[in-house]
């Protein structure tokens, strides 16, 4: 069997529930079947930020295997979700039946080291990393209209178009990469399409890590330095954080 820190790594959706039905789902666009169970989720230990209002709710589990597994049964399940309809669906990676509270530590631990190595991932990928506070956020229309001038045809949007906007981040301090001036613009996707909608979405004040690079998430290049990875914005707080990993 996997270890609880590599469970937790793989994993998107870590939690506790209490199994209520066997062979059940929350959604009417995925089917119940034996493997499927819906489950009271009563703990969240690591999520995504789409997935962090879940609980206390009813979700669909897709089980490994639904042996061992019994209504009434507290465990605790590391997943990744495959369905965001009509009703959240999760894969099982890994699940413990009963609670252990030994675990405690172990899940701490491996919660953060999961996370360090995502960050120290996207510090990686950064051009410029810097700390600062935003301005008043504008729609990104530049692009746009310097093409429209020049009697080019503009694309159509389509669905998934990140719609970019723009702020002013008055840096504090630059901790990678070079840039001497007193500002940055820093791009960020204003969509709330599936695509983006986990991206930081700037607010006029936000005080912060800045991690700004020159491809989106997906690996496309971006009009300029931008956020886009939950990752790409940490509070002011986390700046010793980030210092040790950038070490």
């Amino acid at each position: 069997m996997a270890s609880v820190q590599d469970l937790t790594h793989q994993s998107g959706f870590v939690f506790e529930a209490q199994i209520t039905q066997l062979g059940a789902s929350t959604s009417d666009a995925y089917p119940a079947t034996p493997e499927t169970a819906v489950v009271r989720v009563t703990a969240i230990v690591k999520s995504t930020p789409a997935l962090s209002g879940y609980e206390g709710q009813l979700i669909t589990v897709h089980l490994q295997s639904a042996a061992g597994h019994q209504v009434g049964q507290q465990s605790m399940f590391f997943t990744h979700g495959i369905h965001y309809g009509d009703g959240l669906v999760v894969e099982e990676i890994g699940s413990t039946p009963g609670v252990a509270r030994s675990m405690t530590a172990d899940l701490d631990n491996a919660v953060k080291a999961s996370a360090d190595f995502g960050m120290t991932q996207r510090l990686a990928e950064a051009e410029l990393v810097v700390t600062g506070v935003a301005g008043a956020p504008k729609p990104h229309a530049a692009p746009l209209a310097a093409a429209a001038a020049a009697g080019e045809v503009v694309r159509k949007v389509s669905e998934h178009d990140p719609d970019w906007w723009s702020a002013t981040v008055t840096i504090d301090a630059v901790e990678k990469g070079s840039h001497t001036a007193k500002t940055t613009e820093v791009l960020y996707p204003n969509s709330q399409d599936v695509a983006w909608f986990q991206a930081p979405k700037i607010k006029e004040g936000d005080h912060g890590v800045w991690l700004l690079h020159n491809r989106d998430r997906y690996g496309k290049a971006v009009p300029a330095l931008a956020v886009t990875h939950p990752l790409d914005f940490r509070p002011i707080a986390d700046a010793p954080r980030v210092r040790n990993l950038l070490k």
